[in-house]
């Protein structure tokens, strides 16, 4: 199975250190998660002082933060995978960015619920969804998510030729 990859073109977190070490729970239970994904942070996690509980938005309104875990694949016999077939493991921690207006950052398709064709139109935004950890694509925001991106560019990423939405922040 393919999972959404993400590409931080250029965040300022990436210098700032804007980053948050997060478990994704679904109700009580630590759950995977595809990169490119946003959580909403539900403090910090049950016997920990640096790991936050991650959770899928609410509300449209509420903070989120850009899931984006190192890409780590341990097992030596499958040299061939690509990014597209790694997902954050249940339980484990992975890295996640607050992100700024004026931020630039690529998911794949698979990471946005699109309005139409399952392919983001450049010129339409992205936004938080309620009780979903996707973005969701509309034709203009409302003003009442917590995160909006622009749809300025689609591109075509490495050999196996994966569809990406760049996206720029101009809201969060």
């Amino acid at each position: 199975m393919a999972y959404s990859i993400v590409r931080t073109d250029n965040l300022q977190a990436t210098r700032s250190g804007a980053l948050k070490s997060v478990k994704y729970y679904v109700s009580s239970t630590a759950t995977a998660i595809e990169n490119g994904n946003v959580v909403a942070l539900s403090g910090l996690d049950t016997n920990e002082r640096e790991i936050f509980k991650g959770v899928a938005p609410a509300a449209v309104g509420d903070a989120v933060v850009l899931v984006a875990g190192v890409e780590l694949i341990y097992d030596e016999s499958t040299m061939a995978k690509g990014l597209d077939d790694y997902i954050n493991k249940a339980g484990k921690p992975f890295r996640a960015y607050e992100l700024e207006k004026g931020d630039l950052f690529s998911v794949s398709d698979s990471a946005i619920v699109a309005l139409a064709n399952n392919t983001p139109v450049v010129g339409n935004v992205v936004v938080t969804k309620a009780s979903s950890t996707k973005l969701e694509e509309k034709a203009s925001a409302a003003g009442t998510e917590s995160l909006v991106c622009k749809v300025i560019a689609k591109e075509v990423f490495g050999t196996r030729a994966i569809p990406m939405t760049v996206l720029q922040v101009i809201k969060a």
